[in-house]
């Protein structure tokens, strides 16, 4: 009889300690998290009526540059002028990428922004300020801006009244110049008052998809599919009229950089945009194959200026000049594009695509 009792509390005991039978847990899927910015369908620049005219074409011509010979020069043979002066007195203030391997990115070793365009902005700071500059100078700062507004960092006429009409531009840096493979547009010429240099790059268009995935070599293989570029440029202007006929689904983001996290992420099957972008997004992921669209897309980038200073616009032009005619932009082209990939045994695409020549408005 007592070791019924015994045995009936133990038993009462052991389930007082045991821990209760929870109510089950709902399913529930993680939230999905876009980047700042996404757009679907994709964001394209505003179109330009005046673009649409032969005058307009004409007037917002992107490739009517300034001749470097007309730049005034001191007695003692430098070139001279009130924006040269200005930046040599307080520096010079250079927008950039630091999201574009190969065109331009901060090395995460050393801490240093390297790249082609960096060679370019080297070149034109050292023969601006003298033998004695070397990187690391502080009279070259080098701001870092996402693709969408970079060429709103300009000191133009159409910028400022853009700033004082929309009070989130305020915080927008002012610079000198945009290097940041800047594709020459009328519609850039029109709504920011830009000058462009001479040509320092020409492209043409690439896909990047995953590896493993079924093999896109076009656009038409991506019907129904998401194809991202960034807001704002030509690239998503190029799906944005490409999508009735070939079925793609174009979306955007701020910077490219951007579309290829969402390709990682599986959210979108391609990343389109000029191909050593593409380049660079693949030494960061190798796992993704690249297509060469050579013949489609791309275009001239040049070295972005305002139009308002004109002594500037032919200083760097006549720095393009002497790197064109040296070979070290060429020189500094294949480093880059053809070297560089090489080391990261990815393939090296055909030979980089001519400069075209150059002709100035005076």
């Amino acid at each position: 009889m007592r070791a019924r009792a015994v045995t009936a509390a133990l038993a009462l005991l052991l389930a007082g300690c045991s821990a209760p039978t929870g109510a089950p847990q709902e399913e529930r899927a993680a939230p999905l998290v876009l980047p700042y910015g996404y757009a679907d369908p994709g964001s394209e620049a505003t179109p330009i009526e005046a673009c649409e005219t032969a005058e307009g074409r004409l007037e917002f011509d992107p490739r009517r540059t300034l001749n470097p010979a007309a730049l005034g020069r001191d007695a003692a043979g430098a070139p001279v002028g009130p924006t040269l002066d200005e930046i040599r007195r307080d520096g010079l203030v250079v927008g950039v990428s630091q999201t574009t391997p190969l065109l331009s990115r901060r090395n995460q070793v050393t801490g240093e922004m390297e790249g082609y365009e960096l060679d370019i902005i080297h070149r034109i700071a050292t023969e601006l300020f003298g033998p004695g500059f070397a990187p690391g100078d502080p009279r070259l700062r080098l701001v870092t801006m996402p693709t969408g507004s970079r060429l709103l960092a300009l000191r133009t006429g159409k910028n400022d009244a853009a700033r004082k009409a929309d009070p989130k531009l305020a915080e927008v840096p002012e610079v000198h110049m945009v290097l940041a493979d800047v594709t020459l547009t009328c519609g850039r010429v029109y709504t920011h008052d830009v000058m462009y240099s001479a040509p320092y790059l020409t492209t043409n268009a690439g896909l990047l998809t995953r590896t493993g995935a079924e093999r896109r070599s076009s656009l038409a293989d991506l019907s129904g599919r998401k194809v991202c570029a960034a807001s704002a440029t030509t690239s998503i202007a190029d799906l944005l009229a490409l999508r009735p006929s070939t079925g793609i689904l174009p979306v955007s983001v701020p910077d490219s950089s951007e579309c290829l996290m969402l390709l990682q992420r599986g959210l979108v099957d391609a990343v389109y945009t000029d191909f050593p972008i593409l380049q660079g997004l693949q030494l960061q992921d190798p796992g993704t194959t690249l297509v060469d669209l050579r013949g489609q897309g791309g275009g001239q980038a040049g070295v972005a200026m305002s139009k308002d200073h004109p002594d500037l616009i032919r200083f760097v032009n006549g720095v393009l000049e002497r790197m064109r005619a040296d070979g070290s932009l060429a020189a500094s082209r294949d480093r880059w594009f053809v070297d560089e990939v090489r080391a990261a045994g990815l393939d090296v695409p055909g030979p980089p695509l001519d400069l075209p020549p150059v002709t100035y408005a005076d």
